[in-house]
Formats: structure tokens, sequence, C-alpha cells
């Protein structure tokens, strides 16, 4: 019975502390419905027609630039997953002249093929349109953002044609309710797990 007893308490101690843990340093930042909305509606789109460069030309060039996946760890978090996943996509934006990295956090995986179709120079326009993306001001105004290692966030992209969006088969793409939504959830998860911490003190000093 002892040896039970000390197996269940060492058992017990250690959730416990791993809670503790996991809450003082995997929690999200507070992000409330306000700044969640001063960041979107602080956004602009611009059209985005020149081809993206396909991961594949960008071998022996530098790492940084490509896609990528970033992990946030988050135990014990309303998401009641071990962690947020965003799939990341950097390159030189022509239109932007800066470099940029696209954000899918709340759809998962699979967006970075697409995006490369989108951006592919000889697409069927009818399959394939010009996409926009849509870019925090504030941020764009910021000296800091555009460079190679410190690439312009775009948390939310779509086709310039929402009618011909086809980024994925028999759903909601050409929705502007939905697009709003999985845009205001990005942008959700964004500010709690992934922007620095001085970043988002400039975005909201109050």
């Amino acid at each position: 019975m002892r040896g039970i007893g000390y197996f269940l308490g060492a058992t017990l101690g250690a959730a416990l502390l791993f809670f503790i843990i996991s809450y003082i340093f995997f929690k999200p930042r507070k992000v409330n419905s306000n700044e969640i909305n001063k960041f979107i509606d602080d956004s602009k789109k611009i059209l985005i027609n020149n081809p993206i460069p396909f991961w594949s030309e960008y071998k022996g060039d530098d790492k940084r630039l490509g896609g990528s996946s970033l992990n946030k760890m988050t135990y014990f978090s309303n998401r009641n997953m071990s962690y947020v996943r965003g799939v990341t996509y950097t390159y030189f934006s022509k239109e932007m002249n800066k470099y940029v990295k696209t954000y899918t956090i709340s759809e998962g995986g699979g967006f970075n093929s697409v995006l490369l179709e989108f951006g592919d120079e000889n697409k069927d326009k009818t399959q394939w349109p010009d996409m926009y993306f849509y870019y925090n001001k504030t941020q764009n105004a910021d000296l800091t953002y555009g460079t190679i290692d410190k690439p312009l966030p775009i948390l939310h992209f779509r086709s310039a044609d929402p009618a011909l969006r086809s980024m994925r088969q028999n759903n909601k793409d050409s929705d502007p309710a939905y697009l709003k939504e999985n845009y205001t959830e990005n942008v959700k998860l964004y500010l709690e797990y992934f922007i620095e911490k001085e970043d988002f003190k400039k975005l909201f000093p109050d």
C-alpha cells in the first residue's frame, strides 16, 4: 500500500508541477476583441499579381526563405492541444518591396502549395486568379519589418475574385462571412502566440 501511495503521490505531484510550469510559461497572451478588431481595422489589402517563387527556387539562397512551420507550446490551453501550429511562407514581394511572411494558423497545414498555385506565372487564371494580401498598416510603416530576418506578417490572403477562389473544393471560400471569420481567428492566434512582446506593445501601447 505504501508503494501505491508513493506512486500516486509522485504521479499527481508531477502532473501538478507540469500544470504550474505550463500555466506560467506556455499560457497564451491575453488578447481582447477590441485589440483583434483594431488590428483588422488597421489592415489594408494589396493586389499580388507577380509570381510567388517556388520553394525549390530558393535552394542554396537562404534557409530563412520558403516554407516553414512554427509550433507554439500551449499545454492546458482552451484549444485543448499541446501546441498551436503556424504554416508560413517567406519571400520577397515585389508589390510590397519587402520581405513578407504569410501565416496560416487557424486552418493548419496544406496552404503553402495552394499559395504557390496562385503565384504560378503559367497558371490558368480561371482556376487560380490573382490574389490579395491583407497587411497591417502600422506594422508596414514600422521600419523594423520587411527584412529577411523580420518579414512583414501576412495573416490573410484570398483570391482577387472570390467567385473563382479555388484553394479548396466544396466549401465556403467565396463566402465573405467565412473569410472574415477565418481572418479574425488567424489574427487572434497570431496576437496570442506568435507576435513578439515588444511588437505587441507597439501595436497596443495602452
